[in-house]
């Protein structure tokens, strides 16, 4: 037995110090590198299903008392190992308590409290695909692209996607501070917004007169789940006015429910096109959605660029890849992933990524995007100035203070996105704010007074900024 026994401890290489602690040691006697505490119990949990005489010690059990037992004790870290969890898998998984799933559903379902934004997850980043219209967040000068980092103080960049989010919402007639990083600016820009009911129109449409060519230009801004219909009731009135020439815009639209996309796809492809296909671990899964034969024949071209995300890169493949349109604008964001929710207990919902989904084709698009038949970037072309007069430069303007030259400031600001409030010729705390943040963008002494070196910079900076020109739509008009 003796012999036995010290066979094993050279076998297992252990050493036990005078405390008690098991630590393993390599051949040449050098310590063990520092191992994690989940190393640290996946190796005892090894060992003991190794070891131990009991047939019925195995890792599941094993790890079932484990936690069985730690939240018996601790209930509140229940939420934390469920985020955790689903967070693990890729950053389009998700974990949702019963406060966070309803918030969730209630926007899905057209309807938020909030500032008013459409955004995706990237590389920790919570990006703006697009402010809804209309809404908080694009009064106070939110703009696509922008990426949100804070939030009444908290630092969004250090939580999962779903705890930020939860941070930006809240109730009706709150103030929320936003502090976002926008391209071109090199301090983040902060704004004051009141949280509304933000109800998410998924589109809008217009009849467009070129050459004498009638087109049916139809935005989509996210697909929600009454995306599809409200889609129908806008092709139809098109259609009803015998137009058949369709502009479908999906720049910016970071996407959303897959069926919706299948939907509209189908009101434009004929019977047993393939729509797209569901490609699942086990094939027994896999899903191929065909067209229905119910659609009708459309010149049809589609807007995208690089926030065209999910459910956009969906209904884009499927027309194109099926020579039903063409595309205009830059290359797809890439997000070929679909999520399938769960409720697991008492209102709590897990989100997870289930599937890629191929185009056509076959081809799986995800972290590659889609390459647009035409590729056009849209160009930029300096401000018209003709709307924004020369401060005189004559007067300092402070707090309560009123004048032109403050509704100027006001209009200046608002264009680049700094001021958010109501224009008009009364130096208000917003002005305050913005003027203060302006001067922190540009070097100066950040006090929110409007001296005379702010105004002339100010008029300046206007003076040498550069506005988009949409190239890309003034090229998918020549299409038709």
């Amino acid at each position: 037995m003796f012999k036995r026994f010290v066979g094993l401890i050279l076998i297992l290489f252990i050493t036990i110090s005078m405390t008690g602690t098991v630590a393993f040691a390599d051949s040449a006697n050098q310590p063990a590198p520092e191992m994690t505490l989940s190393e640290k119990i996946e190796k005892t949990i090894n060992n003991l299903t190794i070891f131990s005489r009991y047939d019925e010690v195995t890792k599941e059990k094993l790890y079932k008392a484990a936690f069985e037992e730690v939240f018996k004790d601790n209930p509140e870290l229940y939420d934390s190992v469920m985020k955790a969890l689903l967070s693990s898998i890729d950053e389009h998984s998700a974990y949702f308590n019963k406060e966070e799933a309803a918030e969730f559903l209630q926007e899905l379902n057209d309807e938020v409290t909030g500032i008013g934004v459409n955004v995706f997850f990237s590389d920790n980043n919570i990006i703006v695909s697009e402010p809804v219209p209309g809404s908080p967040a694009e009064k106070a000068g939110i703009k696509a692209g922008d990426i949100i980092i804070g939030a009444d103080g908290f630092d969004l960049r250090s939580m999962e996607f779903e705890a930020a989010l939860s941070k930006i919402r809240g109730a009706e007639g709150t103030l929320v501070r936003i502090k976002i990083k926008r391209a071109g600016i090199s301090e983040p820009l902060t704004f004051d917004i009141k949280r509304e009911k933000v109800t998410l129109n998924p589109i809008d449409y217009e009849i467009i007169e070129n050459d004498g060519k009638k087109i049916g230009k139809i935005k989509i801004y996210s697909f929600t789940q009454t995306v599809a219909a409200e889609f129908k009731k806008a092709l139809d009135e098109i259609n009803s006015k015998g137009i058949k020439n369709i502009l479908i815009d999906v720049r910016d639209n970071g996407g959303g429910y897959l069926d919706q996309a299948i939907a509209i796809a189908d009101m434009f492809l004929p019977k047993d096109a393939v729509i797209t296909t569901e490609d699942h671990k086990m094939d027994l899964f896999d899903r191929r959605y065909v067209a229905s034969g119910k659609g009708k024949k459309y010149n049809v071209v589609i807007l995208v660029n690089d926030m065209s995300a999910s459910a956009s890169e969906v209904l884009t493949a499927a027309l194109v890849e099926n020579n039903a349109a063409k595309s205009v604008g830059e290359k797809t964001f890439g997000k070929g992933t679909v999520q399938t929710m769960s409720m697991i207990d008492d209102g709590n919902i897990i989100k997870y990524t289930t599937a890629f989904y191929l185009t056509p084709n076959g081809n799986n698009i995800n972290g590659g995007g889609l390459y647009p038949t035409a590729t056009v970037k849209n160009s930029e072309k300096p401000v018209d100035m003709t709307e924004f007069d020369m401060f005189k430069l004559s007067k300092t303007y402070r707090l309560g203070d009123k004048g032109e030259e403050v509704e100027l400031a006001k209009r200046m600001l608002k264009y680049m996105g700094i001021f958010v409030g109501e224009v008009n010729q009364t130096f208000d705390e917003n002005l305050k704010i913005a003027v203060g943040t302006y001067q922190k963008i540009d070097g100066l002494f950040s006090y929110g007074v409007l001296d005379i070196t702010t105004q002339m910079n100010l008029y300046d900076t206007l003076k040498a900024l550069k506005v988009e020109s949409d190239d890309q739509l003034e090229r998918a008009i020549e299409l038709f």
